[in-house]
């Protein structure tokens, strides 16, 4: 299992470092918008059964089997969502928006309707954009690290995999846009790559230092709020961008089908 997870968390700093190095090397956003877009409202499907159908569930039953009637699973689930909003919706800079939270038409087209901003507010995006989109990597690292399961280990890497790259595209092209220097972009690029690698690496130290009771306490309690940043990222950070518009549309909410059924297939072996 040891080995596996760090396969797997290879493979999502691979997927993270891919789709933030690519605007870098172009200079900006660029890619057929069309399929990107099919291929970011599928990963939003994958993330929101991910969540509801295998995380959720699993966390609650953990939660039961400790003796805890309170539906704590799904009220550290609640709280995750509602913090993330807070995070990226309340506390982050409005022109921070501007970057993270555009359709995939304007973000992997062309510099369209981009308004530059001076230097320092597009440095503090892209140090926002990066310390936003690396803190739900984190805990989705610490939940695979932490999780035993091997088929529960699966699910939650293809989720992170399926959305890393698109992910790492977003602060590419925030940095892309920004004054910081080239050096220090690929650093940071590197850095928002590592954020669930980190996570995992801490998860599977904690699963190995503790056992028993304590073990399953921290995999209910990761299980948990990984769910909620699960669903937030599949609502607030994709659909809300990728169904703005009218045209394609369906084509876009198949994908997201196809990703949620998918998905809730698996749990037949879980």
């Amino acid at each position: 299992m040891f080995e596996l997870k760090l396969a797997l968390l290879f493979a999502i700093f691979a997927a993270g470092a891919a789709g933030g190095s690519l605007p870098l090397w172009r200079g900006g956003a660029t890619g057929n918008a069309r399929i990107l877009g099919w291929g970011n409202s599928f990963a939003a499907g994958v993330f929101l059964a991910a969540g509801l159908v295998h995380m959720l569930p699993d966390a609650d039953r953990i939660w039961r089997e400790l003796g805890f009637e309170f539906p704590l699973a799904f009220a550290l689930s609640a709280f995750a969502l509602t913090g993330m909003l807070l995070i990226e919706h309340v506390l982050l800079p409005e022109h921070v928006h501007e970057e993270l939270h555009v359709p995939s038409d304007e973000r992997f087209g062309a510099d369209h309707g981009h308004t530059h901003h001076d230097g320092h507010h597009d440095a503090l995006s892209a140090y926002s954009a990066l310390v936003a989109l690396s803190i739900h990597s984190l805990v989705g690292g610490l939940a695979l690290g932490t999780e035993q399961n091997t088929t529960r280990v699966l699910v939650i890497f293809f989720a992170i995999f399926a959305h890393k790259s698109a992910e790492g595209f977003a602060l590419g092209v925030s940095l892309a846009r920004s004054s910081i220097s080239k050096a220090q972009r690929w650093r940071l690029i590197a850095l928002f790559a590592s954020s669930t690698p980190i996570g995992g690496v801490i998860g599977i130290v904690l699963g190995q230092a503790i056992e028993g009771r304590s073990a399953a306490l921290v995999e209910a309690i990761f299980l948990s709020i990984a769910a909620g940043t699960f669903m937030y990222v599949a609502t607030f950070d994709v659909l809300r961008d990728e169904f703005p518009h009218a045209s394609g549309r369906f084509a876009k909410w198949l994908a997201m089908a196809l990703g949620v059924v998918g998905m809730s297939l698996l749990a037949i072996w879980s």
